[in-house]
């Protein structure tokens, strides 16, 4: 009988990791960031600035990057290849937007067909010309300008991306920018500003909504960046250590950002043995570790406003809601329409597939758990090429003695290349 024992350090956050080289490449001089995630989606941020002219490479193990200031992008000679990463166009095309240079971004099939014209109304407000692939789509032609008009956004939609490019644009601007959220979304952007002494004003506006003002254009000094490891990983063992029967795991070095780790507090909800402490701080993060235990679960509702903060962990959350006693309802997920795959597509239809009883009415999903499935021949999981979505099944397989079959296990490397490494490091057999 398998079960998850033991203790392992997570590969470096992958939000994080994108932020880091991006804010390394408009300092005015050399960092050293360690523990940045080797991922697919990151190396495509990492080369993309590489043909904008920034020095990059790789000594033992940290990654060293000669910044150009934050006008210090030169002409690429390229398309930049953004792969399967919105991630690395959005928070690129907004870098580039405020400097004096043309630029093309290029993605796969499945970035290709994720809305682009979200970020691009805001930058072409400002005076960026921007060409979109039927008005939304890559690949997408930018003309960027130091002269760019600073003012102010209002964001209706709740996305980091977003908020985190307009950011970036703002840094090489002459004049005030304020960016307003009005739900706020995860913060690894102004966290990373603050360490970095970038001076701006943040404001609570109300509950739900902030507002973030800078005054460019600025002067960035470089700084080590040392990455704390990815919560949103951390979550696929948190799940597997918590349905697996004698399973317990302690998970190092984990960035605790609040805006992280609210997947933890519905699971705790559930009855999920969670133990968290803080050990240091790291890049303006808090870190520390998370002990997790095997535990009766119960089902939950989840309400759409925490669902800017759950928006990578609802694949991994409707494993552990399918192993829940009664039902789990999760409301308000429409944004994962929008991600690598249909999220509420790729969960439901699969989670059926399984034996589960699983209903979607407009954005909500209804999940009945049950452990009474049994499964006597293998079943096909089609991933649609999510990362998130099989990993999760591949959570769930370890319950049916990897019956579960994953269509597409190499879309994993996009955001996690030692994930079946570090599971085997965990599992242990009676």
């Amino acid at each position: 009988m398998l079960k998850l024992k033991g203790s392992i350090k997570i590969s470096g956050d992958k939000s994080i990791s994108h932020r880091a080289l991006i804010f390394a490449s408009l300092c005015t001089g050399q960092v050293k960031i360690s523990n940045l995630l080797e991922s697919d989606d990151v190396m495509r941020t990492l080369n993309i600035l590489r043909e904008l002219g920034i020095k990059i490479y790789k000594k033992q193990n940290n990654w060293i990057v000669k910044g150009n200031g934050t006008g210090g992008y030169i002409q690429p000679s390229h398309a930049l290849d953004c792969g399967n990463s919105g991630t690395t166009s959005r928070l690129m095309m907004g870098a580039v937007s405020s400097n004096p240079i043309r630029c093309t971004f290029i993605g796969d099939h499945s970035l290709s067909n994720r809305s682009m014209s979200r970020l691009s109304i805001f930058l072409e407000k400002m005076g960026a010309e921007i060409v979109l692939t039927n008005k939304d789509f890559l690949p997408l032609h930018i003309d960027g300008d130091v002269n760019l008009v600073p003012m102010k956004h209002v964001m209706q939609k709740a996305s980091a991306q977003v908020k985190s490019a307009l950011l970036l644009s703002a840094l090489n601007l002459r004049g005030k920018t304020t960016v307003i959220e009005r739900r706020n979304t995860r913060d690894h952007t102004e966290r990373l500003m603050s360490y970095l002494k970038i001076k701006y004003k943040k404001k609570i506006l109300n509950k739900n909504s902030t507002s973030i003002e800078l005054n460019g254009p600025y002067e960035i000094k470089p700084k080590n960046i040392s990455i704390a490891s990815d919560p949103s990983s951390a979550a696929f063992f948190i799940v597997g250590a918590l349905i697996i029967p004698k399973s317990e795991i302690i998970l190092k070095n984990i960035a605790l950002n609040k805006t992280r780790i609210a997947f933890i507090e519905v699971l705790k909800n559930m009855g999920g043995k969670i133990k968290i402490k803080k050990t240091k701080t790291t890049a303006g993060e808090d870190v520390g570790e998370i002990k997790v235990s095997h535990s009766i679960l119960k089902g939950v509702k989840i309400k759409s406003s925490l669902s800017p903060y759950l928006i990578d962990e609802y694949p991994i959350l409707s494993i552990a809601a399918s192993q829940a006693k009664g039902l789990t309802i999760m409301r308000g997920l429409s944004e994962l329409r929008h991600k690598e795959s249909d999220r509420i597509k790729s969960i439901t239809s699969n989670l059926s597939k399984v034996g589960f009883k699983v209903t979607c009415k407009s954005d909500n999903i209804y999940i009945e758990g049950s452990k009474k499935i049994k499964i006597t021949k293998e079943k096909r999981i089609k991933t649609y090429g999510d990362h998130r979505i099989a990993m999760s099944f591949a959570i769930l397989s370890l319950l049916y003695d990897n019956k579960l079959v994953i269509d597409n296990e190499s879309c994993i490397s996009i955001s996690y290349p030692n994930f079946k490494n570090h599971l085997n490091e965990l599992a242990e057999y009676n």
